[in-house]
């Protein structure tokens, strides 16, 4: 089965050398914008499985063009090409609901490593909780809600509720990191042991300051029970509580 990816690159001698190295491995169909604007009628028409994006362009940039298609696309994995390394940069890019950053410059093979990773860790996490036996949780048909202190989270659908109404809708990689700290409840989950499963192919101090980025966010979601932490033991470790 081909995987549909939507390029998104300013540079066309770039663009054209990813392209021609992506279709030579005869399992991508490769549809090009030069821009984030340009690419989003293209979305729509095309109904990429990928998001391959540029972070600095004309018209439209990475960062909003994530935002929009993050609107009406849970699925879709984006990815964002860019030599931005700061932790503000990277916080904008996970904020606005991407997947992963991979580093300029970049060839083709390193690009389908990085997909294949993504796609085979997201394959992995669906079948834990399709396969979940259920403990501490509420079961609906397939759907699996999971009691974190007054939440209710469901991540097949990757959701987050409070008072019995959603207050936010997770990215796939925000999902996957609050299921494993569920998992691990009350058990202190090694660094490097996150870091290598989420982050396997990066360089560790951006894939450290990623982790960071999420573990904010994942706070902020939990805010409103005071009785639920995520407590991080320097140079230990990172960990669900509940009081």
């Amino acid at each position: 089965m081909m995987i549909k990816l939507l390029l998104v690159e300013d540079d066309e001698a770039c663009a054209y050398a990813v392209q021609g190295g992506l279709e030579l491995l005869d399992l991508y169909e490769v549809r090009w914008a030069a821009n984030g604007k340009e690419a989003l009628p293209l979305y729509e028409w095309f109904r990429p499985d990928v998001i391959v994006s540029d972070v600095q362009m004309p018209e439209m940039n990475g960062f909003a063009l994530a935002r929009a298609v993050r609107e009406k696309d849970k699925k879709v994995i984006i990815l964002l090409a860019t030599g931005l390394t700061s932790p503000k940069d990277l916080r904008e890019g996970y904020h606005a609901g991407i997947d992963e950053y991979v580093k300029k410059p970049y060839i083709a093979e390193e690009l389908h490593y990085r997909i294949q990773s993504i796609m085979k860790r997201t394959q992995k996490e669906s079948e834990t909780v399709l396969q979940s036996d259920g403990e501490n949780s509420g079961i609906t048909g397939n759907n699996r809600h999971i009691h974190i202190g007054r939440y209710v989270f469901d991540p097949e659908n990757e959701t987050l509720s409070f008072n019995n109404r959603i207050t936010q809708r997770l990215t796939s990689r925000e999902a996957q990191l609050l299921l494993l700290f569920h998992e691990n409840r009350n058990r202190l989950v090694p660094r490097p042991e996150i870091l290598e499963r989420f982050w396997p192919d990066n360089d560790p101090v951006f894939a450290s300051r990623s982790l960071d980025v999420f573990i904010s966010k994942l706070r902020k979601y939990l805010s409103e029970d005071k009785s639920v932490k995520i407590v991080n033991e320097r140079a230990k470790g990172l960990k669900l509580e509940k009081e």
